[in-house]
């Protein structure tokens, strides 16, 4: 293992920057594993206990990614191309993933989301605009009773502090020095900190409902990470090691998918886990994907495809999985049947992403560019 200077990018501020191919496979493989953990939540115990910190190494990549991306560019960009430019690569599959929980919404209806048989069609149009719009719901237009910000296709939640901190970056963090950063990221630690360890089940899972305690707690889990990633980057050193892709990507595959750690009574040590993950394996994780490369030719294609799928993959894999959830709660399956049943709901989602990817969002993507010129 080494360490040395992150590549150097052009003054220019055009697309001939080294590629970070590694970074866009573990986007990939991070999504892959949110699929298995929302396939196991229906289980009494989570095979896949911690799977939903993939998205706290999301916002870190999407930091670093960030700076990596636009911090040379500013001399000739302003505020609005970026906007711009970031409306064009984020929102077209929150629309598509708006329509999509749309279209599956009855098909999870009977005995398990108590306000769907009772959702008119314009309610639903209207829960559909909004999701389009990334604009939250409130309690009252909740059309499937569980709480979630965005009820048609729950993890479009991620997205709106996606958004906040794109936003933070384009007006002020990018200002910022490299110390000033490094401060933040150290603040951000602590209340990072804070809101696990006091939590009363000991997790980050917060941001995902539109309450006072999510919006306030869900900042704090976009901050930290996207700032950290971004102060990363700004450090301009990263980790080479051999093989990268493949230690990089089994660190993932064994913090994320693991079981709950410690008592329920004391949920604060599967806090500290939490912490260690997102504060301590996280920012490694993303140096060492940085500073390295894939061994051969087909490894690097591999990691193209997983950065290209991992975007339509999480949104569009989760209207599927209302219609398992309904699926089980309906039919009480047996034990055989529900793994099959899952397996089946797996492939169909990375499937789902691929359509979506091939025929839907990089056609459309590619017919916008033009608007960002």
């Amino acid at each position: 293992m080494t360490s040395h200077a992150a590549p150097s990018l052009p003054a220019t501020g055009k697309t001939s920057k080294t590629r970070l191919p590694i970074l866009d496979g573990l986007r990939g493989v991070a999504a892959l594993i949110v699929i298995a953990y929302h396939i196991f939540d229906s289980d009494a115990v989570n095979s896949v206990n911690h799977g939903y910190l993939a998205v706290d190494f999301f916002f870190m990549l999407s930091g670093y990614v960030m700076g990596y991306a636009y911090d040379d560019r500013w001399s000739t960009m302003s505020p609005g191309s970026f906007f711009k430019r970031r409306l064009i690569r984020l929102h077209p599959m929150v629309i598509v993933g708006s329509i999509l929980g749309a279209i599956f919404f009855y098909f999870g209806a009977c005995g398990l989301f108590p306000l769907v048989d009772r959702t008119s069609f314009g309610m639903l149009l209207l829960s559909t605009l909004l999701g389009a719009l990334l604009i939250p719901s409130v309690k009252s237009m909740d059309v499937r009773g569980v709480g979630e910000a965005y009820p048609l296709n729950g993890p479009a939640w991620s997205l709106f502090y996606e958004y906040v901190a794109n936003i933070a970056y384009a007006l002020f963090l990018r200002r910022f020095s490299r110390r000033v950063l490094g401060v933040l990221s150290f603040v951000f630690a602590g209340l990072l900190t804070y809101v696990i360890v006091t939590s009363k089940i000991g997790t980050i899972g917060f941001g995902w409902m539109f309450t006072g305690e999510h919006v306030w707690k869900g900042m704090v889990r976009v901050l930290f990470p996207f700032i950290t990633g971004l102060f990363l980057f700004r450090l301009g050193r990263t980790i080479h090691v051999k093989h990268a892709m493949i230690l990089t990507s089994l660190a993932l595959l064994i913090a994320l998918p693991m079981p709950r750690i410690g008592p329920d009574a004391m949920p604060w040590v599967n806090g500290l886990y939490e912490c260690f993950v997102i504060i301590l394996l996280m920012p490694v994780i993303v140096l060492i994907g940085a500073g390295s490369q894939p061994v051969t030719r087909s490894g690097e294609k591999a990691c193209d495809f997983l950065g290209e799928l991992s975007y339509p993959l999480y949104l569009a894999h989760y209207p599927i999985h209302y219609v398992f959830y309904a699926w089980l709660n309906n039919t009480q399956p047996t034990p055989g049947m529900k793994t099959l049943a899952g397996i089946g709901v797996y492939l169909s989602s990375i499937a789902a992403g691929y359509l979506v990817m091939r025929f839907v969002d990089m056609p459309i993507r590619k017919q916008l560019a033009r608007f960002a010129r």
